[in-house]
């Protein structure tokens, strides 16, 4: 398992947009968001959808991102055996 910690900016005025948009992405979830400095604290883990890293490369492309830097990564190899990558 992937989980990776996102810190995104947004374009001025974009920020409520673009957390709402990158929130509907599986294994995404924002917790903070700052409107003064137009960034989101994000997280972003493999589903049985999608991988992580997948997801990280669709925050670069939502409107209104500027970018999207990781700022941490953890990767846990599957023990589940009823879990299955994407």
């Amino acid at each position: 398992m992937n989980i990776c910690g996102v810190l995104v900016t947004c374009e001025p005025g974009k920020t409520q947009e673009v957390s709402e948009a990158i929130t509907a992405l599986p294994g995404v979830e924002v917790h903070i968001t700052n409107e003064d400095t137009r960034q989101l604290v994000v997280t972003v883990e493999d589903t049985d959808e999608t991988f992580a890293d997948q997801q990280v490369m669709e925050l670069h492309r939502t409107p209104g991102v500027v970018s999207a830097g990781l700022t941490y990564h953890q990767f846990e190899p599957n023990t589940d055996p009823d879990l299955k990558a994407a």
